[in-house]
């Protein structure tokens, strides 16, 4: 009888518990947990990109560059060609192609840099002659046009360098390289293996887990086409009025604008910025102007209406997401996971609609 009363008041007190705290609270304070349990997860998860980048960083780019090369070794497939030999075949390219870009920026900029110094320098002293009518101190325009001068021959190095430099050393450069061929390797020859496999175990349904892993793929091919295709466009646009003014360093200007046009929003303004200078510097203040509009036009109305139908119209997302999710995950995770923020919201969106549409969502 006394266990009786015991549950009793227990049952009550858990009863008065449910009637102080409103229905919409209870419901916020869980919502809040969960919250915080899907900030705590993902810390742990960045914790653990950032510990395991040496292995994680090879694989993420071998996947993509798997995505992007996988249909020439299935194309070989179906013409009698061995998968491995197919497979050797598109990994010579992929070398070839590598090392053709490195020299083209070898010798667009790195061996014209002391000519590039020397416009950017003109440019520079230029515009601190301007300043220096605004009172502006002497020793920080001096200082900034020996950073400038400094920055110019490394700015090469910089974009052969720019996938070492997630890498610790030279020979965390050399081991990731490694890797990543090898995981390259196995993935473009074992790539329907694979994808059966990944797809089998992904969902319940396997038909469905091959339709995800169909979609992650059309998304990588189709964000990096239309960047190209976006990267041609704003480059023109700017090219263009560079040759019709006699503007030297035009093939240099170009691979800076180019290249840097895969770091999203803002490397572009960078290549523009650069363009801007050394016109400045060779050309005169009407010839920078004219220029300085060009970036403008290019990186304004050009760029947005070829993105959104070149990238945007591909992942079927809206431009301002696109924007906010690069940012966000270039706050967060730095260059890489910058470039790949758009293609990774895309398969992601599109994985939550695939298994909404099929009712995992939905309580039993």
């Amino acid at each position: 009888m006394g266990t009786d009363v015991q549950d009793t008041a227990g049952s009550d007190t858990r009863s008065g518990f449910e009637k102080s705290a409103p229905s919409w609270l209870r419901r916020a304070g869980v919502q809040a947990w969960l919250f915080v349990g899907i900030i705590a997860a993902a810390a742990v998860l960045l914790a653990g990109f950032k510990t395991l980048q040496s292995i994680l960083i090879p694989l993420i780019l071998a996947s993509v560059a798997a995505i992007l090369f996988r249909p020439l070794v299935d194309a070989m497939e179906k013409r009698r060609v061995p998968r491995a030999i197919g497979t050797v075949l598109t990994m010579l390219l992929v070398v070839v192609v590598a090392v053709a870009l490195v020299a083209i920026v070898v010798w667009g900029i790195v061996a014209q840099a002391p000519a590039i110094g020397a416009a950017v320098a003109s440019g520079v002293e230029t515009i601190g002659g301007w300043l220096e009518g605004y009172d502006v101190d002497p020793e920080l325009l001096e200082s900034a046009e020996q950073t400038v001068r400094a920055a110019v021959p490394e700015l090469g190095q910089g974009i052969v360098g720019a996938i070492g430099n997630v890498f610790s050393s030279a020979i965390g450069f050399f081991i990731g390289v490694f890797f990543g061929f090898f995981i390259l390797f196995f993935l473009l020859k074992d790539g329907p293996t694979i994808n059966e496999w990944v797809g089998g175990h992904l969902t319940k349904d396997p038909e469905m887990g091959a339709e995800i892993l169909g979609d992650s793929e059309h998304s990588i091919r189709a964000y990096f086409r239309g960047t190209a295709i976006t990267a041609m466009a704003t480059s023109a646009v700017v090219v263009i009025p560079l040759i019709l003014l006699g503007v030297p360093l035009v093939v240099p200007i170009w691979l800076v604008y180019f290249f840097s046009s895969f770091i999203p929003y803002l490397g572009a303004w960078i290549g523009g910025a650069f363009a801007v200078i050394i016109a400045l510097g060779t050309g005169g203040v009407e010839t920078a102007a004219i220029i300085l509009l060009a970036v403008v036009i290019s990186n304004g109305m050009v760029q947005s209406a070829v993105s959104s139908w070149a990238v945007g119209g591909e992942l079927d997302l809206h431009p301002l997401v696109i924007f906010l999710v690069t940012i966000a995950a270039g706050t967060v995770g730095g260059i890489t996971l910058m470039i790949l923020a758009a293609p990774l919201t895309a398969i992601i969106v599109r994985t939550v609609q695939r298994l909404s549409a099929a009712g995992a969502f939905e309580d039993d």
